[in-house]
């Protein structure tokens, strides 16, 4: 059964059960006292010989006749037959079959009778002399019934004479039946066809603010399952299916943003395989060239087997940094980065790592500046994850700077309120697009697309460097400032 018939149901039986109820409950007291009570007020209200009911009638006829005989004044003479309306009739017709014949005399003229032969004896000798001299009355006899009506206009006197003589037709109904239980029977259909248009009238109502965010959901979903996830569900009501609504929205909008990014994601993996296809294939071209080279006997002196050999080393090199770069993406691909952070001071790390850089950077051709004005910077950190950060930012400035010579230049500040520890990585090379500030940390980015140079890198270096500076609780920003800027920001305590 659905929602909707669920809700129609409910409203029907609301409204039925009771009356069910309340009928069964009345036959059960019918047959108990209240069933005596009943019969009591009947018989209270029993109309004999139809005289009360008879006199309703008379007193309805006694207005239809004053609206289209008696009122007219000055076009009327004196005893003219009285003109029958539809009204008049009916209630004439009323009267006969509770058995009542009726005479109308205006200042003792006669206007109308449908009396019978002896209806006139009847009504005498049930009224006497009061049938003449009585204004208004009400005699009974036997089975003979006398009414009579008397009223007056300007000088005019106007009577209505009714008998019933017991003869001939007799349908009479009580007064109770008649009136009371009529209105009763009014009331309770009045009653029932109000509760039943209310109920539909809610049904529909209730139905519609269910429904129309049920099919809304059903759309959507729909739309998901098809793939499309730019369909918006319109429905901003503040009620419990807002709130749904606004809920499957939200899922909505975080299904869209996760699929543009695994597609984004898909894309810079094939950016990232192409890249280091293309620089796997370029070390192993110049490698097979030069041994083909030894092999033929191009290198025919030592000098030249030599230099030969020293280019097979470089690119040798070239491809254990290749598969080096692999490992970090694939370390990065199952987080297994994990780290030992341990209290110590990174400006005494500073100095024994460029202690130990100082000859490979003498090397490199890079000219190293360490600036830290207090005495101690103390933190929490990873010694040896920490290391990896900075040799990955001194290989980009080696691999990227445009001359042979670099200068670098690092410094340690406190944050204002001392609960940071700012250290700048500034080199003299030529810095990156500004639109690419923000991308230079993801995996496989690579700011120069020429991948036919040997050396580039694979857009590894600067993602390991944000994973871990990230997972020691830290952040880390790019500027160009006379060239290429990184900012890193540690937190001095572990939380």
């Amino acid at each position: 059964m659905t929602i909707k018939q669920k809700i129609r149901s409910s409203n029907i039986l609301m409204v039925f059960i009771p009356i069910i109820v309340t009928a069964l409950t009345l036959v059960i007291c019918m047959h108990t006292s209240l069933g005596s009570y009943l019969y009591s007020l009947e018989t209270m209200y029993k109309d004999e010989n139809g005289i009360q009911s008879a006199q309703s009638l008379i007193y309805t006829y006694q207005q239809e006749l004053w609206e289209n005989n008696w009122g007219e004044q000055g076009t009327k003479v004196q005893g003219e037959p009285i003109r029958q309306s539809e009204a008049m009739y009916h209630m004439e017709k009323k009267l006969s079959k509770m058995g009542y014949h009726i005479l109308v005399k205006k200042s003792g003229h006669l206007l109308y009778s449908n009396f019978s032969d002896g209806d006139m004896d009847s009504a005498e000798m049930a009224a006497g002399g009061a049938l003449h001299s009585a204004k208004n009355m009400t005699a009974g006899s036997e089975n003979v019934s006398v009414i009579k009506n008397t009223f007056y206009h300007d000088e005019n006197e106007f009577s209505i004479i009714a008998v019933n003589s017991g003869q001939g037709e007799q349908q009479v109904v009580s007064y109770f039946q008649s009136y009371i239980m009529r209105y009763v029977l009014i009331f309770l259909i009045l009653f029932f066809s109000v509760t039943i248009l209310v109920n539909v009238g809610l049904s529909y109502w209730v139905s519609k603010s269910v429904l129309t965010p049920l099919k809304k959901l059903s759309l959507g979903t729909k739309e998901i399952k098809e793939g499309n996830l730019d369909t918006m569900l319109n429905y901003h009501k503040k009620d419990e299916f807002g709130e749904v609504c606004q809920d499957f929205e939200d899922m909505r909008r975080y299904l869209k943003q996760s699929v543009e990014e695994r597609l984004e994601y898909e894309n810079r993996r094939k950016e990232m395989i192409s890249g280091i296809s293309h620089d796997l294939r370029t070390p192993l071209t110049s490698i097979g060239g030069y041994l083909d080279g030894l092999i033929d006997g191009i290198a025919d002196t030592p000098e030249k087997r030599k230099r030969y050999l020293n280019a097979i080393k470089t690119r040798a090199k070239d491809l254990e940094r290749l598969v080096d770069s692999l490992s970090e993406y694939n370390r990065l691909e199952n987080g297994r980065l994990k780290y030992h952070l341990e209290y110590g001071d990174l400006k005494c790390f500073f100095e024994q790592y460029l202690a130990l850089y100082r000859e490979e950077a003498k090397n490199n051709g890079v000219k190293v500046l360490f600036a830290a004005k207090e005495k101690r910077y103390p933190a929490y950190f990873d010694e040896y994850e920490m290391n990896r950060v900075f040799d990955n930012l001194f290989t980009n400035t080696i691999r990227y700077r445009e001359g042979s010579k670099s200068i670098v230049e690092i410094r340690l500040k406190r944050s204002a309120d001392q609960s940071w520890i700012e250290i700048t990585f500034t080199d003299d090379g030529p810095g990156v697009p500004a639109e690419s500030f923000e991308r230079i940390f993801e995996t496989f980015y690579r700011v120069d697309d020429a991948r036919s140079q040997a050396g580039k890198g694979s857009g590894i270096g600067l993602a390991v460097v944000k994973e871990i500076i990230t997972g020691h609780g830290g952040t880390v920003y790019a500027e160009n400032c006379g060239g290429l800027s990184i900012i890193i920001n540690l937190p001095v305590t572990k939380e």
